[in-house]
């Protein structure tokens, strides 16, 4: 068997007399690329000192540009640039805010690289020129994709959106770069729908929202549940829809299949709730039920305040009853709640008598509860049980406010009680509460009733330095006291009112 012909032995026989130095075989692929990776890594390590050295030599003028580095730096190793370190190089730069010798490194990528860089590249660019506000740069960047040698993808169109949408500014121009790309055909995709819907919510255009929501099935695709309840919430937390149109995009979320979760439906009863739409409420909230939702104490206290508001005040016993069969724990709220509704059918006993249950369950009446039943027990003329109402507040610690004392005055004046009326205003005033001039007015109008024109004029006095502004009556009833016609009081309470508002300081 013949191994070598004459021909291989001759070749063989030349290599031995040379020592092996005139290698006619290549490197091995393996070892070759081992050694392009080697020398790319030894070019990078390079690059980074000597990136970490310009950062120190920041406020140099003179500071060599990094893109010099770069070059010589990969041609002292003998390789050529990479993408990871053209990446580096332009993160750095936007770090120290050296947008100025971005262009040139753009400019050697495209012209000089042979390299296809990877679209990542170009969404971390537009990035980080969004992040500094130059939107122009960004889209510039975002259009040049191609020179590039890469082919641009919605994925690079969502970042130049997502950047334009962030400020008023960017939102200006995302009509003209919507039109651009399609031209390019760079088609919007969910993910795009998604980007722009939110900004639109964002902004209070719930509007445009809607009808790019209803535009997306023209573009193949369906809205998810996600966008549904960002508008849903969007247009309940914005004030600006009524309850009806509420309505019906729950109506229309509903139709596509979607259920809306406990905080949307919360959202939506509150909107009817302000609207005057209490058994609407109701509904909803019959319906999360049904759709397996436990309502909480705060979604079951706005629905009782919702239709006790529309005088449904059965239901609203019923309901009542349903938070405690449902185990659920009446809060301050609920309670206060109740008892206003209550108080609004004259059922004051049973008012009281929920204040009782209130202590049972740990719950401490507060001064919004003792001012509805010091108003209705008023209001049916029990003034002596509304003053030892504000005594018991004030003996379980809890403090009256302004309204406390409002309400504790008006129903002495209308008892005839003018002077412990005065003696509640001036416990008022000795705490910091300023009484409106009404309140002023009657109380010196029943002392001038009286006869007791003295304290009337001291407490015109008083007024005075409350800055608060005594009516027509004030005058009239303090001049019939005083002995005056009734033929002269229009004109005289005329002239005094002049001397008290023209008067200096």
């Amino acid at each position: 068997m013949v191994l070598f012909n004459s021909s291989s032995v001759s070749s063989f026989s030349s290599l031995m007399k040379s020592g092996g130095k005139q290698r006619r075989w290549p490197l091995s692929p393996h070892k070759g690329k081992w050694q392009q990776k080697f020398n790319e890594q030894q070019a990078m390590e390079t690059l980074m000192r000597e990136a970490e050295i310009f950062e120190k030599q920041r406020q140099n003028p003179d500071k060599p540009h990094l893109l010099s580095a770069l070059i010589n730096t990969f041609n002292i190793h003998e390789c050529e640039p990479t993408p990871y370190a053209y990446s580096f190089i332009i993160k750095t730069l936007a770090k120290n805010f050296w947008f100025d010798q971005l262009p040139p490194v753009l400019d050697h990528l495209e012209e000089v690289e042979r390299f296809e860089p990877p679209e990542f590249f170009f969404v971390d660019l537009i990035r980080i020129y969004g992040n500094a506000n130059m939107f122009q740069d960004a889209i510039d960047v975002f259009f040049r994709i191609p020179k590039f040698r890469c082919t641009p993808t919605v994925h690079s169109l969502n970042a130049l959106l997502s950047v334009l949408c962030k400020k008023s500014a960017g939102l200006q121009m995302v009509h003209q770069i919507l039109l651009k790309s399609h031209a390019i055909n760079i088609r919007l995709e969910e993910s795009s729908f998604h980007i722009l819907i939110a900004t639109l919510c964002k902004i209070k255009r719930i509007g445009y929202a809607i009808e790019l929501l209803n535009y997306m099935p023209h573009c193949g695709y369906n809205a998810d549940v996600t966008l549904y309840s960002l508008i849903l919430s969007s247009m309940c937390e914005q004030g600006e829809f009524s309850s009806a149109e509420v309505m019906d995009f729950l109506g229309e979320m509903q139709n596509t299949g979607f259920t809306p979760n406990a905080g949307e439906r919360v959202s939506v009863i509150k909107v009817l709730v302000k609207d005057g739409r209490g058994m609407d409420a109701l509904d909803v909230l019959n319906q999360m039920k049904l759709d397996g939702i436990k309502p909480d104490i705060v979604c079951y206290t706005m629905v009782l305040d919702g239709i006790i508001s529309a005088g449904h005040f059965q239901k609203a016993d019923d309901l009542f009853d349903e938070i405690l069969v449902m185990g659920l724990v009446p809060d301050i709220y609920s309670f206060n709640v109740y008892i206003n509704g209550l108080c609004k059918q004259n059922n004051v006993e049973a008012g009281f008598k929920m204040v009782s249950l209130m202590e049972q369950f740990g719950c401490k009446p507060d001064v919004v509860t003792y001012n509805t039943l010091t108003g209705m027990v008023c209001k049916i003329g029990q003034v002596r049980r509304a003053q030892d109402l504000v005594k018991e507040m004030g003996l379980k610690g809890v403090q009256g406010n302004l309204h406390t004392y409002r309400i504790l005055i008006d129903g002495l004046v209308s008892k005839g009680e003018v002077m412990e009326a005065l003696v509640v205003l001036e416990e008022m005033l000795s705490r910091g509460f300023i009484p409106r001039s009404q309140t002023f007015d009657e109380i010196i109008c029943g002392l001038c009733e009286k006869g007791l024109v003295c304290e009337a004029l001291k407490l015109l006095e008083q007024m005075a330095t409350s800055d608060a502004t005594p009516g027509t009556r004030v005058w009239e009833a303090l001049l019939l006291s005083l002995g005056f016609k009734s033929s002269l009081l229009e004109t005289t309470s005329t002239i005094l009112e002049d001397l008290i508002w023209n008067s200096p300081g």
